[in-house]
């Protein structure tokens, strides 16, 4: 009888047991409702998926495609900001072979998009120094072109963008055009909202692409658009000739002009935001102060990569 109550005794569990056993167990179960959250917002970042309607003919200009929808992830998307990233690095990528970067902006949609520009002669390219000048250019060479894009200097009102990568070329009678980028945002009612999509181009043929689309935002009256897309800086040497601040702001490049780029981020939750707290001090950023900490996908460019 002694031997089976110690046998008993030994088998049972200490008050300091059971607690560590109820520790334990909180803590997987804590675990498990965590791990549940955790899948449970990504699946929304991830899987919003859906068909949104667009204007008749831009899914034939975009991409090839006569249809008049698309099937488009909804933003916040992380997914969606992998092939933002891939498309960036191919961007960088022709930026290795490019001789000029032109960054033209538009309000429309374009259908501009040569392999080669001619050149007339004679014709001194040294004169191509600004996307205005080639804005001009591409107007004579491309008279269909004259309608697409706007001028401007420094940042644009338009929040349409074309990048024009140019090559060396072998020939003295046309410019070699590596690449078209194109930053659209379109609109839509159904649902509302805005599809934004950013595609390369080689002659008519889309190469590569991202796009996402941005439900419309439940945002307060003071709200700002995402724009401008691009700001333009120009030559110091520039400021030899007076031409007002809203242009003299822009002359800062000591010796190879530049631009900056933004892309819409696929991880954002609205396209919009609220404005900024910045205080103007009449200097170049006054232009484009509202897109500080818009995207993580905010690109410099040279506007000639080769020198």
């Amino acid at each position: 009888m002694g031997q089976w109550r110690s046998r008993v005794r030994q088998r049972a569990f200490s008050f300091v047991e059971l607690l560590v056993a109820i520790a334990i167990a909180a803590a997987v179960i804590g675990g498990a409702v965590l791990a549940y959250q955790a899948i449970g917002r990504s699946t929304n970042r991830l899987g919003n998926f859906s068909t949104v309607q667009l204007p008749a003919g831009v899914m034939e200009n975009f991409y090839g495609t006569d249809v008049n929808y698309v099937q488009a992830y909804f933003a916040p998307n992380y997914s969606r900001s992998a092939d933002a990233e891939a498309l960036r690095d191919k961007l960088y990528e022709d930026l290795d072979y490019a001789s000029a970067v032109f960054c033209l902006a538009r309000t429309d949609r374009s259908t501009i998009r040569p392999v080669a520009i001619p050149v007339p002669a004679p014709f001194d390219l040294r004169a191509l120094d600004t996307p205005e000048a080639f804005r001009e250019f591409l107007a004579n060479a491309i008279p269909e072109s004259e309608s697409v894009f706007e001028s401007y200097r420094g940042s644009p009102t338009a929040t349409n963008l074309s990048i024009f990568i140019l090559m060396p070329s072998d020939s003295s009678s046309e410019l070699t055009v590596r690449a078209v980028y194109e930053l659209d945002f379109i609109p839509t009612s159904n649902p509302a909202g805005t599809y934004a999509s950013v595609r390369r181009y080689q002659g008519n043929t889309c190469t590569d692409f991202y796009d996402i689309f941005y439900p419309a935002a439940d945002l307060p009256e003071i709200n700002r658009a995402f724009s401008p897309v691009v700001a333009c800086f120009e030559r110091e040497s520039r400021l030899n000739v007076t031409e007002g601040s809203t242009y003299d702001r822009f002359k800062v490049a000591a010796n190879r002009p530049f631009y900056f780029v933004w892309w819409p981020d696929p991880t954002a939750l609205t396209l919009e935001a609220m404005a900024p707290a910045y205080t103007p001090n009449n200097s170049v950023r006054d232009l484009y102060a509202g897109m500080g900490n818009r995207t993580a996908f905010f690109l410099v460019l040279p506007m000639f990569p080769a020198l």
